[in-house]
């Protein structure tokens, strides 16, 4: 009951976008209360049918996926196949998947053009630690002519222990922001980032050292890192591939057997 009253009360709030700014940019929308505005955004049909949207900047990015490309409405809910992504500053990931709720509406296909103009709301999580509030979404002429959109939630792979338990991520993230390359693994309640400058190259670094961090984040908050060290064994800055291993304590946890390998 309490999914079905999101997604009205979403529809309902798509009515109103007076303080969203104007319709040349592709992708925009307000993430807790504030304006987020695409650089670029792009829409891609998959083999299955379904249909992924993504609008970026240099630091974030935002992702839809839809059973299909129609006009109408798609509900976000737990069990049905339709979901979003925000992935912040940070490199942090959050999901609508699988207790996020939402509506999107796509309002016009433009099937001679290939290009799609909706709306969208919906809340999502990093999972058990923070939600994020995506309201007045829109969608303004976005071409879905363009060639496949890399599931940000899938870098790689991404591994460790915490505190000698097996840390297996269900997201992994990385990007480059320009001067730094974070990597970040998620799972139901903790989040490692390992943070590297953009233009490393094999070796080790240790911790604190500037340009580099590892974090780490559970249910309790944010934990200060006192020493560690980053192994890059292999970066190729054409391909835009990275991997290494890891460890490093906090003033509570200590993480060991770290290991990632990951395109950004």
């Amino acid at each position: 009951m309490k999914n079905i009253l999101f997604v009205l009360l979403a529809a309902l709030s798509l009515i109103s976008c007076e303080d969203i700014e104007t319709n040349e940019v592709a992708l925009q929308a307000n993430v807790d209360n504030r304006l987020y505005r695409s650089n670029d955004a792009r829409a891609a049909l998959n083999e299955d049918g379904s249909l992924t949207i993504q609008g970026f900047t240099d630091e974030e990015s935002l992702t839809i996926h839809l059973s299909r490309l129609a006009e109408g409405n798609f509900g976000i809910a737990e069990g049905l196949p339709n979901y979003a992504i925000y992935e912040d500053m940070g490199g942090s990931i959050y999901t609508t998947r699988p207790n996020g709720v939402g509506v999107v509406t796509i309002s016009e296909v433009n099937e001679t053009n290939k290009t799609l103009t909706g709306t969208f709301n919906f809340n999502a999580f990093l999972p058990g630690i923070d939600t994020v509030y995506v309201s007045k979404g829109a969608l303004h002429n976005v071409s879905y002519s363009g060639g496949d959109i890399v599931d940000p939630t899938n870098a790689g792979t991404f591994s460790a222990k915490v505190d000698g338990n097996q840390f297996i991520p269900v997201t992994v993230t990385s990007r480059n922001t320009g001067n730094t390359i974070i990597t970040s693994g998620s799972t139901v309640n903790a989040t490692i980032v390992i943070s590297v400058t953009a233009g490393v190259e094999p070796g080790e670094y240790t911790l604190p050292r500037g340009g580099f961090a590892a974090k780490y984040q559970g249910l309790t908050g944010p934990e200060e890192t006192v020493d560690g060290i980053i192994t890059i064994l292999e970066h190729d800055t054409t391909a835009k591939t990275i991997n290494g291993t890891f460890s490093f304590i906090t003033n509570r946890t200590e993480i060991t057997e770290g290991q990632f390998n990951v395109a950004y």
